[in-house]
């Protein structure tokens, strides 16, 4: 008897059809990988703040005054600025600069105004730069969010 053959009677494998099976599944499982990779399915699950200016009414008899932190709190007729978070997370409010006719102010943070996952808030404005502004005049601003993002808005002093 060759030793050569006995060993390899020995030998034990792994039958095709288990093979077979356990490469169809290793398969399917890198598809499911690149396909949520490629369209998106993993990004849903992460949480994040999408915060945009959905009311912009500046008066112009806010400009002209020492600048001042606005008040936040609920969307009232009253609010100069609301903010609406489409996001899965909150944001917090930062410093918000102002520019018109070649002036830029930056207004402090308001105190605490967090804008929550699926929530309003309102900023009510009480003083705006040191250099009056006619009404008509366009004003373009932006704000700083606690996740890193840029708020940006424009309006026309009322």
């Amino acid at each position: 008897m060759n030793f050569e053959k006995v060993q390899r009677k020995n030998r034990k494998a792994i039958s095709p059809v288990l093979a077979t099976v356990i490469l169809i599944a290793i398969t399917l499982i890198a598809a499911i990988a690149i396909a949520g990779f490629v369209f998106g399915l993993f990004g849903s699950f992460t949480s994040t703040a999408q915060v945009s200016a959905t009311t912009v009414n500046i008066p112009a008899t806010l400009t002209g005054t020492a600048i001042a932190a606005p008040t936040c709190g609920a969307v009232a007729s009253g609010t100069n600025l609301a903010l609406q978070n489409t996001g899965t997370s909150a944001a917090t409010v930062g410093t918000i600069t102002i520019s018109y006719t070649g002036h830029t102010y930056t207004v402090a943070a308001p105190a605490g105004c967090t804008v929550g996952a699926g929530a309003s808030e309102g900023l009510t404005f009480t003083a705006i730069g040191a250099a009056a502004a006619p009404s008509g005049v366009e004003f373009t601003g932006s704000m700083s969010m606690s996740n890193g993002g840029v708020v940006s808005f424009t309006g026309i002093f009322q």
